[in-house]
């Protein structure tokens, strides 16, 4: 059992968590201000295109195995099955590093063909930032080890602190540095950030791994069991980054070169706090949740989700506040060609809010063995994002995209609710299920 690792979530824990997910926000959004304001509107799209498409293909590139690391790694600390654990986390990184080689190079050039059959400008930033993809994908890897082995705040200071800041310091410095700030030299300057990233995790898994998995022998028979298991979370994960990023990919199809992309990509940016709120509470709750799972103790696992339920629905009630009154304003700092935003940043976090409020839901689904489920219906509300991005975003523009993302997401996440719900009452009447 994991000494360092505690099923009771502390308020210190939880409010260090909420300020690390703010202090990123507030880095982030500074850094993308000041591109904005430096940077022309179509090359600011450009950025923008660069790190949606890299967030997708780092998405797929990990395979799956990161957030099935949540619940495995939790699972043989738990069990202290030693050697299947060094065997997973050996077989896991260099699956990721070598699948992240070949989408570097298919999945790259293929995109850039693609704009080219649509006569669309050459996107130079996107194969510059697709070349740090493997430094990405095992760094997304390596910060869900570091949370389950207990150092959870450390882990998010890397994530959420060390890495914005860093880019953030690095675009700054570019002037002074007398080089040109454009969409390749921020690509780079973010593709740096992830580098260091990845030599501190290197660094702080060596230093917080469990003794005994030092000295334990891998064992490697589980490969074929392990990429099963991951897959239904890998395509999981693919969807909700479909629904997510994918509204600025369709609006650079329908509008190369033009404002439409980068005022999406403002809005979509500004609403990412509550989804920064959303996942790094996942990455704190949802190993307890793992082990509470597995000793059946179900006072505790309702005790648990209800604490992290109070907790996002507080910090959501106060930004949906703040965007209702203050949004314009907000909007307005990126600059003047980005004042109509506004509409899209008020659809947008409302969408992002359901996800947040409810995105344990498809990871106890899925941990539950409903991944049928839970894929079938994030696969669902991905296809009908993309449709109805192309259809409203070819009449409203940046509007009519958020649109297309705010009710399919909004209606995937209440149904995942309903279900989770249901499914837990029900284990609960039946302990012995």
């Amino acid at each position: 059992m994991n000494s360092n690792f505690s099923v009771h979530p502390s308020n210190f824990s939880s409010m260090m968590l909420f300020g690390l997910s703010l202090c990123n926000y507030a880095l982030m959004y500074w850094a993308n201000i000041f591109l904005a304001r430096h940077l022309a509107i179509d090359a600011f799209g450009d950025y923008s295109v660069a790190v949606s498409v890299v967030t997708l293909l780092s998405t797929l590139a990990t395979m799956g195995l990161e957030k099935y690391a949540l619940r495995l790694i939790a699972l043989y600390i738990e069990r202290e099955n030693w050697s299947r654990l060094r065997g997973f986390l050996l077989f896991s990184l260099r699956t990721i590093f070598l699948f992240s080689i070949v989408l570097m190079g298919i999945l790259g050039v293929g995109l850039e063909t693609f704009l080219a059959l649509k006569n669309a400008d050459f996107h130079i930033a996107i194969v510059i930032y697709t070349g740090f993809l493997p430094v990405i994908a095992l760094c997304l890897f390596l910060i869900e080890v570091i949370t389950v082995y207990g150092v959870q705040i450390l882990a998010l200071a890397l994530y959420r602190f060390f890495l914005p800041a860093i880019f953030l310091l690095l675009i700054i410095a570019l002037p002074y540095a007398q080089l040109e700030i454009t969409a390749v030299s921020a690509v780079l300057c973010f593709g740096m950030a992830w580098c260091l990233t990845l030599v501190l995790m290197v660094i702080t898994v060596r230093a917080v791994s469990p003794k005994a998995l030092k000295q334990a022998k891998a064992n490697l028979k589980g490969r074929r069991w392990w990429l099963r298991n991951s897959l239904p979370l890998l395509i999981s994960s693919v969807m909700m980054t479909l629904l997510t990023s994918g509204g600025i990919i369709i609006l650079e199809i329908l509008y190369p070169a033009q404002a439409q992309v980068g005022t999406y990509a403002v809005a979509m940016k500004t609403a990412a706090l509550i989804s920064l709120i959303g996942t790094s509470t996942n990455r704190y709750y949802l190993p307890m949740l793992v082990v509470l799972l597995e000793r059946r103790d179900q006072p505790a696992i309702k005790a648990l989700l209800a604490k992290r339920m109070h907790l996002i629905a507080g910090f959501i009630t106060v930004f949906l506040t703040i965007i209702g009154i203050w949004g314009q304003d907000i909007i307005d700092l990126f600059g003047s060609n980005y004042s109509q935003g506004y509409q899209a940043l008020f659809i947008s976090t409302t969408g992002a809010a359901f996800s947040t409020l409810f995105s344990d839901s498809p990871y106890y689904l899925q941990f539950m063995g409903r991944n049928r489920l839970v894929v079938s219906l994030m696969s669902l509300a991905a296809l009908s994002m993309i449709a109805l991005s192309f259809i409203l975003g070819s009449r409203y523009g940046s509007a009519g995209v958020a649109l297309a993302y705010a009710v399919p997401t909004l209606l995937l996440f209440s149904s995942l609710k309903w279900l989770a719900y249901r499914h837990m009452r029900t284990l609960f009447s039946h302990p012995n299920h």
